[in-house]
């Protein structure tokens, strides 16, 4: 019998027709029981008359397996196969945890640190092997990427290969979105199996280092028509990504990148995210995360949510937000009971655009006052070397990282992880200390204390339970330098601190 570990990936392949429209004409799912327990996963085409369907199992034992097709050769295949205990390094996918925040599914830690290279997996193969290869090298655990290509300044080179049959009639500059999608020169019903193989490749790579792959499925930086395929061609390709996809345990499926830039722009309107959004969570057997992102623009959204999508929808796992407002994750936390993950909280750069010249330490500083307000926070990277460059950018291509804030975020992840942050319970949210960024363990043994740009020479920390005494360690963020405080902390005493920028304090209680 075959085995399969707990989950780990389960397929069976089928040999069918290949004349007329495979993709469209072909029905083929597949019933998977265990212990009286059934569910239904949907099979696709995967070319040259090969159909496939996959499954991640999640409990061990015996699964038994009946396809249903309306073709005779697909029809009512039987297999069985039994399903072993995971190994030490699979932890399984992410999940929610305790509401607002995140573990693996057997309870290990996992906290988000992200990082965006949008199209990395439509680039060269060398360029896709050196974002591998930089990823290998850094504590990232998210990625952000799409599944299409994308069209935007520094991205108007064309991919070597389409996500469907056919080519563009037209070609457009970097940031062409608002056309007529007519008749763009590719056929939406027909997607192209080997584009598709090599984004499924790099999803099962990432799953080897570690990381999530937080696939966006729709993007406004478009200029091929893929995100002007209408709604019922919008459903059949999300058909068609889920029953690739869903079995790889590191997927989280993002439903867009600015999903109300792509009404502005004429492309999804605001009308059709629900029946997307619900599609997506009742097509993947997998339960994978789910969210959706928001355009911004600070002159009109820097103090409103009114253009986000509704969080509370029962299919939204956990909140993805495109803001600079680091100080409001533990308010967004409270209100929507849901994780919070700024996922773009602008980029450490050297282009034109505001989103994307932030200095190191403002990318490193949004990362201490995300994280320690019990938020996820995602890194992006656009430097150039010279205008117009064809040099990859991370955000965009992947391949090498110039800058300096990945090796603060590195020795902040070791830090949390050093010190038994499971996640990060975020204190001093208001009150006199609001210029802080404050978080503990769980269990309140530990605090860390960020402060960032600020320098005070005496402080006191209020915030600290009564009657409680801490050891401590002064931190520099930018340094990535640890050293011995002197002196007990409390919540009543004020102490002196050496003026510097970026440092915080490890507090660890007293027995």
């Amino acid at each position: 019998m075959k085995q399969v570990e707990k989950w780990k990936r389960y397929e069976l392949t089928l040999n069918g027709p290949e004349d007329g429209n495979p993709f469209r004409d072909v029905e083929l799912t597949a019933t998977f029981e265990h212990n009286n327990h059934s569910v239904k996963v949907d099979g696709f085409y995967d070319g040259n008359g090969v159909y496939k369907v996959r499954y991640m199992p999640e409990v061990e034992g015996q699964f038994q397996v009946i396809t249903h097709s309306n073709v005779k050769g697909l029809d009512k295949v039987t297999d069985e196969f039994l399903v072993t205990p995971a190994e030490k390094d699979n932890h399984g996918p992410v999940r929610v945890a305790g509401k607002t925040h995140f573990s693996y599914a057997d309870g290990t830690r996992y906290i988000p640190f992200g990082t965006t290279a949008y199209a990395w997996t439509t680039q060269p193969e060398k360029i896709q092997e050196q974002t591998l290869e930089t990823l290998k090298d850094n504590s990232f655990n998210k990625i952000r990427m799409l599944v299409f290509p994308k069209s935007y300044d520094y991205n108007t080179i064309e991919p070597e290969i389409y996500p469907f049959e056919g080519a563009p009639k037209v070609l457009r500059g970097g940031v062409d979105w608002i056309f007529d999608a007519k008749d763009t020169g590719f056929d939406f019903t027909r997607p192209v199996p080997k584009y598709f193989q090599n984004l499924e490749n790099n999803i099962e790579k990432l799953d080897k280092l570690g990381v999530e792959a937080d696939l966006i499925l729709f993007c406004p930086y478009d200029r091929w028509g893929f995100a002007r395929m209408g709604l019922e061609n919008n459903l059949h390709y999300l058909k068609y990504v889920i029953a690739r996809l869903a079995s790889y345990k590191n997927v989280w499926w993002a439903l867009a990148n600015e999903f109300d830039l792509m009404d502005l722009v004429g492309q999804i309107p605001l009308g059709d995210w629900d029946k997307i959004g619900q599609f997506v969570h009742e097509k993947d057997p997998s339960d994978h995360l789910e969210s959706i992102h928001n355009f911004y623009d600070p002159p009109q959204h820097k103090d409103t949510i009114k253009n986000w999508y509704d969080q509370t929808k029962p299919w939204i796992t956990h909140v993805s937000v495109q803001s600079d407002n680091v100080f409001l994750i533990p308010k967004w936390i409270e209100e929507y009971q849901k994780p919070v993950v700024d996922d773009e909280c602008r980029y450490e750069g050297n282009i034109e655009f505001g989103w994307g010249d932030n200095t190191a330490q403002g990318m490193m500083d949004n990362f201490w006052r995300v994280v320690l307000r019990g938020g996820g926070c995602t890194h992006g990277e656009t430097y150039i070397d010279k205008p117009n460059t064809n040099r990859p950018i991370w955000w965009a291509h992947g391949g090498k990282l110039y800058g300096e804030s990945h090796k603060k975020i590195n020795f902040l992840s070791k830090l949390l992880k050093d010190n038994g942050f499971d996640w990060v319970r975020p204190q001093a949210t208001s009150g006199p200390t609001w210029e802080l960024a404050v978080g503990s363990t769980p269990d309140e043994k530990k605090w860390l204390v960020y402060f960032g740009e600020n320098q005070p020479e005496f402080e006191l920390f209020s915030f600290l339970p009564k009657g409680k005494k801490y050891n401590a360690k002064l931190i520099n963020a930018w340094d990535e330098t640890i050293q011995d405080f002197d002196g007990e902390i409390t919540n009543d005493e004020k102490f002196h601190l050496p003026r510097k920028e970026y440092q915080a304090m490890l507090l660890t209680g007293k027995d």
